[in-house]
């Protein structure tokens, strides 16, 4: 699996050099390691993030704000692993976000498993947000074009495909897009 950039942040070097090792051996990459949450918050600006783990407790802070700031600043997926009797707290407060919190100690197949499963969701999810950009284009276009349109029916005097037809061969002739078209027209009588 070639996956984007992951972070890890871990207060302990040891741990997070093995989980970087195995992310690396599992095909993911880059994967960077950030040992406490200032160190990460610089990372947020400064990459371009496709998953960030965090292990909490950090030696600067708990990890709760660091998962907040992390989900404002970056589409990445991202995995909190916590120790068990702080579990329900974590889970009440993050998991509102999408955050997928773990129960330390974490094996390697747990952990692998959450990885590529927060990649695929934060994927998804970008497609959609995506898909919905280009919904949302196409919709405003069309009211542009329709508004063009009831403007050369009202201020001209055409039928509705008369006008619409007008709009086409505008935007043919100039080389233009409809949707600018429109604008022009709108411009033009109103």
């Amino acid at each position: 699996m070639s996956a984007g950039s992951v972070l890890i942040v871990c207060g302990k070097a040891e741990t997070a050099s093995s989980m970087q090792a195995m992310l690396l051996k599992e095909g993911f990459y880059p994967v960077s390691c950030a040992h406490s949450a200032n160190e990460a918050r610089r990372a947020l600006f400064n990459m371009s993030l496709d998953l960030v783990i965090i292990s909490t407790p950090l030696p600067d802070e708990q990890g709760t704000d660091l998962v907040f700031d992390t989900r404002e600043k970056t589409s990445a997926g991202i995995i909190v692993i916590s120790r068990p009797e702080q579990l329900m707290d974590m889970q009440c407060s993050l998991e509102k976000i999408g955050a997928l919190i773990l129960p330390k100690p974490i094996n390697r197949l747990t952990l692998l498993q959450t990885a590529r499963f927060a990649l695929s969701v934060r994927n998804s999810m970008t497609e959609l947000i995506n898909e919905r950009d280009r919904l949302k284009k196409r919709m405003d276009e069309r009211k542009i074009l329709e508004q063009a349109k009831w403007t050369l029916v009202e201020k001209l005097n055409l039928s509705e495909p008369q006008a619409f037809r007008l709009i086409q061969k505008r935007a043919m002739d100039m080389r233009l897009p409809q949707a600018l078209v429109a604008e022009e027209i709108i411009k033009e009588y109103e």
